[in-house]
Parts: C-alpha cells; structure tokens; sequence
C-alpha cells in the first residue's frame, strides 16, 4: 500500500525542493550546469531526500578530489602555485554551491525573506564538504582566511536577496515539487525565463 503524504512528509518534501534549487541556482551562477534533479520519497521513516547531479564541466577533476571524504592532502601539497590558486577558485564556487542549497531552504523557511542572522543550520553533507574544501583551502592557501562559511554564506544570503534570483529558485522549486524530477532541458528552460543563461566554465 503507498505511504501516504502527511503534512510532515509534505514539508520535508518541499524543504528538499527549496534545497536541491538553492544547489542548482548557484551551480549556474558558478558557470556548472545540472544535469538532472529528483525528489525521493523514500517510504519509510526518514521521510524524503533528493538528488542533484552538478556538471563541473572542465573542473570536474578537481571537484572529484576537492569533495572527497578523505581528501589526499598531498596531491593539494604538490600543486604549482597556479595549481593552488585555481584549485581554490574551484573551492569557493563548490562551496558556494554547497552552501547555496541550505541558504536557501533557510530563506524559503524565513517567510522567503533572505534577512537571516547566522549561524544558521546547514544540511550535515553540505556541511561536511564544505568544512573539507576549508581545511585543504587552509592548508594550500598563503593567505590563510577567517570565517571561509560565514563568509560564503553571508554572499548566498545576499544573493537570494535579490528579488529576480529568489523567484528564480522558487519557480524551479515549485516546477520540481510538480512532476519530483526535472531534467536539464527543463532547468534551464525554467532559468532562461529569469535571464539566466547557461555559459559552461
């Protein structure tokens, strides 16, 4: 017999929606692309999680090694100094896009008001990919630098402050909450309507 969806089930369902649009926002605004985004209902206790798979186009080697569990630290060692200073370019956007998903069911449970104070709560996978990028970004960088999430953050939040961004991400929310799958033809129809185009790095 099908679960079926409780109003909990429901909310957790649509917090995904926001989350997974915040991700692919911000993917595009970074010059990624999705490829493919799913709601799933996983009919038991956990309730709903979801799926976005990125395109890093050209930086898809580099994410690869930035976003592993267990980063190798002495392949970010050996880098040349270029090596170092792309590879935390790569970091910021991935961040960025990490950060993005969680920013952004932040602002849709705030009313869709992007004024929120932090520290705010980050989805834990989010969370842990990012406190990776900052630990390899510290320790290839000259530079060290303070408060890498809060920074991150404060630049996503500013950014779903924009009224045209915001309706963006609510738009694709609402689009994946209808049909609990979008393929890229789909996302990028959806952003092309809001002026945001698609330009791969």
């Amino acid at each position: 017999m099908e679960q079926l969806l409780t109003k909990k089930r429901f909310d957790e369902c649509t917090i995904c929606a926001y989350h997974e649009s915040g991700h692919i926002l911000f993917a595009y605004l970074c010059g990624y692309s999705c490829q493919y985004v799913e709601l799933i209902n996983e009919n038991n206790n956990e309730g709903f999680s979801s799926i976005a798979v990125i395109d890093y186009g050209k930086d898809a080697y580099i994410a690869s090694r930035l976003t592993q569990l267990h980063p190798d630290m002495d392949f970010f060692r050996t880098m040349s100094l270029g090596e170092k200073l792309e590879c935390i370019e790569v970091g910021h956007r991935l961040a960025r896009i990490f950060l993005g998903g969680s920013a952004a069911a932040a602002v849709f449970n705030n009313d869709s008001n992007a004024h929120i104070s932090l520290p705010m709560q980050i989805d834990y996978t989010d969370l842990l990919r990012t406190e990776s990028i900052d630990a390899i970004i510290r320790e290839i960088s000259i530079n060290e630098e303070e408060d890498f999430m809060e920074n991150i953050l404060q630049d996503a939040l500013y950014t779903l402050s924009n009224q045209n961004i915001w309706e963006t991400v609510d738009d694709l929310a609402k689009k994946l909450l209808a049909s609990n799958q979008l393929n890229k033809n789909d996302i990028e129809e959806c952003l092309e309507e809001h002026g945001i185009f698609f330009e791969q790095t």
